[in-house]
């Protein structure tokens, strides 16, 4: 016979029942018995021990099983008053040693009866073991790489039975053991066993993805604090499919974005929105009072102050606070800016044309190739919300200019091509051949390389609001410096280097309007082609473009003045210092202890002692160094406040780039996937470097224990 590791000692009944009253004084069973304190204060468990109910004594386990002779093998104990002193005897006794010894060798296989039988087990065991680490790896792979899985035939041997088992016929190749599990078992229809079917790799992207689940919302609720993110889009099946970010503070003290899954029809109303975002929370068991920050973009159903989605946050918790994603904020400065001026409009036009007119055509884009020198980019899309597709259009253009006037003069000249082609054409080199177009694109190209280099760092998980608000800000000083005749002369030079000067509305007839009989024209200010492009052109993009960013700016230093002071720790005065402290301490009178301002006090003392020169001043890396040093005993409301302020979303693009995601993992060939499905690979396919690190044991324990298998595991 087997006899098992542990034995149930019946720790968990009701020892009340034990009570003898003896001498007026009543003693009864505790569980302190089953634990033997020694001669230096350390306790050992009495795993010999056993407690039965029936007669409601103490027994010895091995002296019963193995014939010992004394009380604790045959009738048992319930001498509570005296019960330490007879088991401290007991645990001396020969006898009790002898059982020990005798227990413990019929525990080893080798001296079981069923020995034969456990190993022919074992060996079963890690055969099939075996066999699902393979499935395991496969799977895992395809997984975080965002493949398909299934073919149109499942049969090993098929050239279409998909990446799955394309993958393992691969390895096979190299693996004798799993070359002779596909020969033996590769094929054995229904009813039989080989784990190798889609069933079972359903399983596990089902097991993998709950993993990966759970230790996301452990960092979670070890970080305490969080935001959410939110942003939606439609798939390939025409759902409309949500898509939740959250975003918190790691170990490292570096902030992390991660997808926690898409919620399929919510609807785009704020209310709706509400109750989804509330339901997906709760059902992760996040407390919404640990939210420091929601991020969306500025869509009104989830931006507005009085109703929207932020509102409604704000309305359970008044420290959620809302900030608008800084890259679709720039974005929108941008198309606010393109659309201002008549000339604007007609210069992105031009471009957007430009490319139309030769992408439309093979033969067209054939000649425009031909035209182009080594180095030289095709023309590009001009995208309406984008800066990225503006600047990249442009900067196309600025290097193949002359290029595409040759293109377009070939066209234009061909006898073979059709009248109307040849008068588009005609067109499109009429407007690149303007002054005013050359000069856009001179001024044109300053602002957008900024501003996409802005955009660009503002995509970033790692940026916070600090450093939102320093870009803002020198956004608009910029903008600001360019508003001077000088350096809209320096573009005027710029725009003659590349064609004569030469304006239209200089070259057109002055329109007078019609004057009543006591009026005339002396108050009348006529502007030259030069006046106007610099009047209604120049300083007009320029003022919208600062009007927009400055009421951008307005949301994030509304929030960032409260944590200004930690970039000035080092030239604060002690009364700035602590009057700052006091105001976020206030603020935060839930987080932060009254101590703050000490804290803070102490903690810019250290900074003036370390050299951080090297490092740049912001608040995540000040963390990082907290939490490097192991200082968060020393700073704990400093640390608090810092992670808070670095747990805040300023962009949603990481809600963006889970859209790409989805379009790769949903194409039209697998729009009835189903939606468990579907965010179990999103899982694993965004949050990647978390599914490859996942222990295959735990994986296969887990898919053991779900429910009864053929095969024991």
């Amino acid at each position: 016979m087997s006899l098992p590791n542990e034995i149930c000692q019946n720790t968990d009944e009701d020892f009340s029942l034990t009570k003898i009253v003896n001498g007026g004084k009543s003693r009864c069973l505790t569980k302190n018995v089953f634990r033997r304190k020694l001669a230096n204060g350390e306790e050992q468990p009495r795993k010999y021990l056993i407690y039965s109910s029936s007669k409601k004594s103490l027994f010895c386990i091995p002296c019963r099983l193995f014939g010992g002779a004394s009380k604790m093998a045959t009738e048992g104990i319930n001498d509570w008053s005296n019960v330490n002193k007879i088991l401290n005897l007991h645990e001396n006794s020969k006898e009790h040693a002898k059982s020990q010894v005798t227990l413990l060798r019929r525990r080893q296989k080798q001296n079981q009866i069923d020995s034969l039988l456990c190993q022919q087990i074992s060996i079963e065991e890690d055969y099939w073991r075996n066999v699902l680490k393979r499935v395991v790896a496969v799977t895992k792979k395809l997984a975080s790489r965002g493949l398909p899985f299934r073919g149109t035939v499942e049969k090993f041997g098929n050239t279409n039975n998909g990446n799955f088992m394309m993958c393992l016929e691969l390895i096979a190749e190299f693996d004798p053991f799993l070359a002779t599990h596909l020969s033996q078992h590769g094929n054995p229809g229904s009813g039989k066993t080989s784990y190798l079917s889609s069933t079972i790799c359903e399983e596990f992207i089902d097991l993998m993805s709950t993993e990966v689940l759970n230790h996301i919302m452990t960092e979670i609720r070890m970080s305490k604090y969080y935001s959410i993110i939110i942003d939606s889009t439609p798939d390939m099946a025409h759902i409309d499919q949500l898509s939740v970010i959250i975003r918190y503070v790691t170990n490292n003290g570096k902030p992390v974005e991660r997808f926690i899954g898409f919620l399929p029809n919510v609807g785009h109303k704020s209310e709706d929105l509400e109750n989804a975002i509330m339901s997906k929370l709760e059902k992760h068991n996040l407390e919404l009072k640990h939210c420091r920050g929601q991020s969306y973009d500025n869509a009104s159903n989830m931006s507005g102050c009085y109703s929207g989605l932020q509102a409604r946050i704000l309305n359970h918790n008044p420290l959620a606070y809302y900030l608008p994603c800084a890259a679709h904020s720039l974005n929108l400065v941008g198309v606010c800016a393109a659309e201002c001026t008549r000339e604007a409009v007609r210069f992105f036009e031009t471009i957007q044309n430009l490319y139309t007119f030769f992408s439309a055509s093979t033969r067209r884009w054939e000649i425009l190739l031909s035209s182009l020198k080594p180095g030289a980019k095709v023309p590009k899309r001009v995208d309406g919300t984008r800066w990225s597709a503006r600047h990249d259009a442009l900067m196309s253009l600025c290097g193949g200019w002359g290029d595409y006037l040759n293109a377009l003069t070939t066209i234009e000249e061909s006898i073979s091509e059709k009248p109307t082609v040849r008068a588009e054409a005609a067109g499109i080199k009429r407007c690149l051949n303007r002054f005013e177009f050359a000069f856009m694109s001179v001024f044109w190209e300053a602002i957008l390389e900024r501003f996409h280099s802005t955009n660009k760092i503002l995509q970033s998980v790692e940026i916070d609001n600090g450093d939102v608000t320093r870009l803002f800000s020198s956004l608009i000083s910029f903008v600001k410096a360019l508003r001077n005749t000088t350096m809209f002369e320096t573009y005027l030079d710029k725009a003659k280097e590349i064609m004569d000067e030469s304006y239209d509305n200089d070259r057109q007839r002055t329109r007078r309007r019609k004057l009543f009989p006591d009026e005339n024209m002396d108050g009348d200010t006529i502007l030259t082609g030069k006046e106007q492009l610099k009047v209604e052109t120049y300083f007009s993009i320029l003022d919208r473009v600062m009007v927009e960013l400055e009421k951008r700016y307005e949301a994030y230093d509304s929030v960032f003045k409260k944590f200004k002071f930690f970039f000035t720790l080092k030239e604060s005065s002690q009364e700035q210092l602590i009057e700052s402290a006091n105001y976020l301490q206030q603020c935060y009178k839930d987080d932060l202890e009254d101590v703050f301002a000490t804290e803070c006090l102490h903690f810019a003392e250290l900074l003036k002692e370390t050299d951080t020169k090297h490092e740049k001043c912001t608040l995540s890396n000040m963390l990082s160094y907290i939490r490097s040093h192991n200082l968060e005993a020393v700073f704990p409301n400093v640390e608090i406040a810092l992670r808070m302020f670095v747990t805040m979303a300023v962009t949603v693009c990481s809600a963006e780039r889970s859209f790409s995601t989805l379009k790769r993992l949903k194409t039209y060939l697998r729009t009835t996937m189903q939606q468990n499905r579907l965010n179990a690979l999103t899982i694993l396919t965004i949050e990647s470097d978390i599914t490859i690190k996942l222990d295959f044991d735990s994986l296969i324990n887990s898919f053991a224990s779900i429910k009864s298998r053929r095969k024991i595991i």
